[in-house]
């Protein structure tokens, strides 16, 4: 009688041991190769949206300076630089701040005096060094902009014979008149104010015309419906802080220098440059 021997293919319970751990070591790799690349994925991105953000932004401001006929600048003069490279958003910064209100000519200075603001806060930036650092906390620059639509007529004239007169929103109680030539086309321009406010991480925009007031964008008790970004970093000195947007004013060559500091999900970005002002007498002192 032949007996047979049934063979034994399985594994032995050394080798299970084994095959399990090196499939845990292999599972271990690959999770952290796909940890390292969705983190790095995600950097990129946040690095992206900060600098789309921070060109959306330089462009605005610049787009506007350059066309600028007026300018005024609210900011401070700082007796250390803020190291916005190093520092992140709300960080302490040393130094004392000096508040100033930077104009563009003689005129604007006694528009702003006769408005009850110290003559000796008011700084004419012809007289200013092309060094002077301004921590900007607002900017107005005004531009000239065609009319399109006039919202506010006075009712005791009439385009057709006299033409048409509107109140100056930007000049209290002041009325312009103004002849149209056809439909949508008047004899003047309008004036269009480009305001930007900086607190702390955020910048906030707003367009007021003279006379088109039906197209003003003005911020009322909600800001947020004026807010064009909040991603830029800011230092906190005492009870105030600065915002990463610092301007210098090389009235010489008429330009406007931009310093924007970004900070946004633990990347940072920046952009600088000069913006030249096509009319460059507006920095000059008249």
């Amino acid at each position: 009688m032949t007996k047979k021997i049934k063979s034994n293919n399985g594994f032995t319970l050394i080798e299970l041991v084994i095959a399990l751990a090196m499939l845990a070591f292999i599972m271990t790799a690959v999770s952290a190769l796909m940890g390292s690349s969705v983190l790095s994925f995600r950097k990129s991105k946040a690095n992206i949206s900060v600098q789309n953000s921070a060109q959306a932004t330089y462009d605005k401001m610049s787009d506007v300076i350059m066309q600028a006929k007026r300018v005024v600048i609210y900011g401070y003069e700082i007796s250390s630089d803020v190291d916005f490279e190093h520092l992140k958003p709300g960080d302490d910064a040393s130094g004392t701040l000096t508040p100033k209100y930077y104009v563009s000519n003689q005129a604007t200075k006694k528009e702003l005096t006769d408005s009850g603001i110290n003559e000796a806060n008011i700084t004419v930036v012809s007289s200013v060094s092309k060094d002077t650092k301004i921590y900007v906390k607002k900017m107005i620059i005004d531009i000239s902009v065609p009319i399109e639509e006039i919202t506010a007529v006075d009712s005791s004239y009439t385009e057709a014979t006299t033409g048409v007169e509107v109140f100056d929103a930007l000049h209290t109680g002041k009325k312009v008149k103004i002849n149209k030539i056809e439909d949508g086309v008047y004899d003047a321009n309008d004036t269009l104010r480009n305001t930007f406010t900086f607190d702390k991480n955020s910048m906030y925009y707003e367009r007021q015309y003279a006379l088109q007031t039906g197209k003003n964008d003005l911020m009322g008790a909600n800001p947020e419906n004026n807010l064009y970004t909040n991603v830029f970093n800011y230092a906190t000195l005492g009870s105030d802080s600065v915002t990463g947007c610092i301007a210098t004013i090389d009235s010489k060559n008429g330009a406007i220098g931009l310093n924007l500091y970004f900070y946004d999900k633990n990347m940072r970005f920046s952009t600088d440059g000069m913006v030249k002002l096509r009319n460059s007498d507006v920095l000059e002192n008249n």
